[in-house]
């Protein structure tokens, strides 16, 4: 809907709206948990006291509690607020200790966690292991949350968490695999049921303050006192950088200076979270120095070169911009025929609207894991290169063919095709056209529908079966594990009110070992390359099916006030250091 964990989020992130595939850190950013080391950070003058910081989106938040959280931009104010148990290096991924050290047991089975004795909440009550405790079991009981699945190795989780379903059973009032130290209140081990090649990042889970959560989490607690709470829409006690002050919706999120920071106060005394029209905006308000840093879209990369007041950092995203088809939708029930979607993948020139739409600063993508992944396909896949006549025939040899309007028909019903995305994204909404455009040249009555980002991601997550196809991007985690995304294991469920990112509703039997055996290697081979093995083998099924058109992975073009010091973003992460940050007068 990410993170330096292992999920994913539907990406809000910047300018381009998005969902947080991570699982805890996986796909939001998240700030550091050592003091700066870089070399730009050290070779810096003494930082200034002061200013505000303004970042620029064009989604609204949905909430403030990282359980709950399935895009990027509610992920990027919960980074701000909460510290997670670990982090990943902003430019190579490299998993470190941040609220916790942490080690593993040599059988790979216990992870071992003691939280860092400076660690504190806002309120000053130290962060403890009972804290960590209250996060996952926020995960078990909640039934809005998309992250059961991240814990589902955990012993005792499955027995512990609810609703009952295929993995929860709900028949254990706690969870037997965490035992916290008697003798330390900040140490706990977690005991694992089988190997887990993503486990640390995983683990970092969600670190809540029991003084604030406990008492919607007892043992007669119900998921609506959890999934309800106040302070998940305003939080009043935190962990991270920054303390929660006002959130005008529709309109921006204010956070103050945590003067109690355990890394050290924030050099700012404001962070806000400015929510604009759309992606010209955020362009217009970093040319005039409204906002202080956000990213841009690629049509405007060259005029924003001229601006002398900025800095544009470039880097690869860990995420992709693709279209999405409900495989099954009863409206577009065409989209159930791998070859109508294969003929969809050549119907339309991604070739062509990459260097139109994305001006070159995006690579194609064919399967699911991006270039600044390991897991990134090195086997020869189908590039699916434009071509019409290939796509005609795939679409012929499925039933359809033109009636006398030339709309393509099969058993008495019209090929119409609806692809929605989120409005105020001008690159989408233009890609939305391109493709509903050249989807018309082949006889399909397709159709562009731009809708606000927070209600499609709550569609998609949902199973809503209006939606026949989506535009939209993934923000990826840190470590590749597809799980939340593409086992079957997470297609929502509308009729058990299950929620999930399997909105395609694609599986494939093969598909799910591959998924497995990367995540929960049966010879506990955790490997880079046994694990790329499998996700060889994953994304050929993906590259054959194209349960979606995979699009592609954008550069992201970061743009910052040159006032702005020590801002130095990378692939897995954008505010890390947030805390150093500080602005030039």
């Amino acid at each position: 809907m990410t993170h330096p964990r292992t999920g994913r989020a539907l990406i809000a992130a910047l300018a381009a709206s998005m969902l947080v595939a991570t699982a805890c850190t996986g796909g939001t950013p998240e700030a550091t948990s050592t003091p700066a080391t870089s070399a730009t950070a050290a070779a810096s003058p003494t930082p200034q006291q002061g200013g505000r910081i303004v970042e620029g989106t064009i989604s609204d938040i949905a909430t403030m509690q990282p359980v709950l959280v399935n895009d990027t931009a509610s992920g990027r104010i919960t980074a701000l607020l909460y510290d997670g148990l670990v982090q990943q290096d902003a430019k190579s991924g490299e998993v470190k200790p941040k609220l916790a050290s942490y080690t593993t047991s040599t059988d790979g089975l216990t992870y071992t966690f003691t939280i860092n004795d400076k660690a504190n909440w806002s309120d000053g009550k130290p962060i403890i292991a009972q804290d960590w405790l209250t996060g996952l079991t926020a995960v078990g009981k909640s039934a809005l949350t998309v992250r059961k699945s991240s814990f589902q190795d955990i012993q005792g989780f499955n027995e512990f968490c609810a609703p009952a379903g295929t993995q929860c059973k709900a028949t254990a009032t706690t969870i037997s695999g965490v035992t916290i130290d008697s003798a330390n209140p900040k140490k706990f081990s977690v005991k694992m049921t089988k190997v887990s090649c993503p486990a640390i990042l995983d683990l970092s889970g969600y670190t809540l303050p029991t003084q604030v959560f406990g008492k919607y989490l007892t043992p007669t607690s119900k998921a609506a006192d959890f999934d309800t709470a106040a302070e998940n829409l305003s939080p009043t006690v935190v962990s991270g950088p920054f303390t929660f002050k006002e959130w005008r919706k529709g309109d921006q999120v204010i956070m103050g200076k945590n003067a109690t920071y355990w890394q050290g106060s924030p050099n700012v005394d404001e962070y806000v979270y400015k929510v604009v029209a759309n992606s010209t905006a955020i362009t217009n308000g970093l040319k005039t120095g409204e906002l202080t840093f956000g990213s841009i879209v690629a049509k405007d990369l060259a005029d924003m070169q001229t601006v002398d007041s900025v800095k544009i950092t470039k880097y690869q995203s860990l995420g992709y911009t693709f279209i999405g088809w409900n495989t099954s939708s009863q409206s577009a029930f065409g989209l159930a025929d791998k070859r109508v979607r294969q003929a969809l993948a050549y119907g339309i020139d991604m070739d062509a609207v990459i260097k139109a739409v994305v001006f070159g600063e995006a690579t194609k993508q064919v399967a699911h894991h991006v270039p600044v992944q390991w897991a990134y396909p090195s086997v020869a896949l189908e590039s699916y290169k434009y071509d019409k006549a290939k796509a005609q025939s795939l679409l012929k040899d499925a039933g359809w063919t033109p009636g006398a309007d030339g709309i393509l028909a099969k058993d008495g019903k019209k090929f119409n095709l609806t692809i929605s995305t989120n409005s105020g994204n001008t690159e989408r909404e233009t890609l939305a056209q391109v493709a509903a455009d050249q989807y018309k040249q082949l006889g399909i009555n397709a159709v562009s529908k731009p809708e606000a980002f927070q209600g499609l991601v709550t569609k998609l997550t949902t199973g809503d079966q209006t939606l026949e196809a989506t535009i939209i991007g993934w923000s990826l985690g840190g470590d590749p594990d597809p799980y939340q995304i593409w086992h079957s294991s997470q297609i929502p469920d509308p009729a058990k009110n299950v929620t999930g990112f399997g909105f395609t509703y694609f599986k494939d039997p093969a598909m799910d070992k591959a998924i497995e055996q990367g995540r929960n290697p049966t010879d506990g081979n955790c490997s880079t390359a046994a694990r790329k093995a499998n996700y060889e083998t994953f994304n050929k099924i993906l590259n054959e099916n194209q349960p979606y058109n995979f699009g592609y992975s954008n550069n992201v073009l970061a743009v910052s006030s040159k006032t702005l010091q020590n801002f130095d973003p990378g692939s897995f992460s954008t505010i890390y250091n947030v805390h150093q940050w500080w602005i030039k007068k």
